[in-house]
């Protein structure tokens, strides 16, 4: 059995929602801070401390130093049960994850978007992740259509 492999995915899930909150929290931080700064990298750094931009991205730090050896466990360990797999798909979620705060609103995986996509979707309907994929997809969307009426509107007036 997969006791161990699924003792570390139930640690990475915890470790991987406080990340996704951190993450949802920074990118409209980032991403006020880059509007404000506009072209201005001192600006930028100024924006980034007054807006907490830096102590969500310290928070983020702090979790990804928490989850990286636990999905370096994950992903070296057979899966021999829905469990162990379940372990697995947690990382693949965490490693789709858009890459910075100017995103399409969904996760990104490594290939076309469509074979990594479709086994992972599997994966996760089979291992029960399916409803946790969707809420987390829901929350990326969200953050997204924020990001694109935060352009459309231009910068805040002072």
């Amino acid at each position: 059995m997969d006791a161990a492999l699924i003792a570390l995915g139930e640690r990475f899930e915890r470790r991987l929602l406080e990340y996704m909150d951190a993450w949802l929290a920074w990118a409209p931080l980032m991403r006020a801070a880059r509007v404000e700064a506009e072209s201005d990298l001192a600006g930028f750094s100024v924006a980034i401390q007054r807006n907490g931009c830096d102590a969500a991205q310290a928070r983020m730090s702090e979790l990804e130093d928490d989850m990286q050896p636990l999905a370096e466990e994950i992903i070296a360990a057979p899966a021999t049960s829905l469990g162990g797999l379940r372990a697995k798909a947690l990382v693949a979620l965490w490693e789709a994850l858009p890459a910075s705060a100017f995103h399409h609103g969904a996760f990104e995986f490594r290939d076309d978007g469509k074979a990594s996509r479709s086994l992972f979707d599997a994966v996760a309907e089979m291992t029960t992740l399916m409803p946790m994929v969707r809420e987390l997809e829901a929350r990326l969307a969200a953050d997204a259509r924020s990001a694109s009426l935060d352009a459309t509107q231009g910068p805040a007036r002072s």
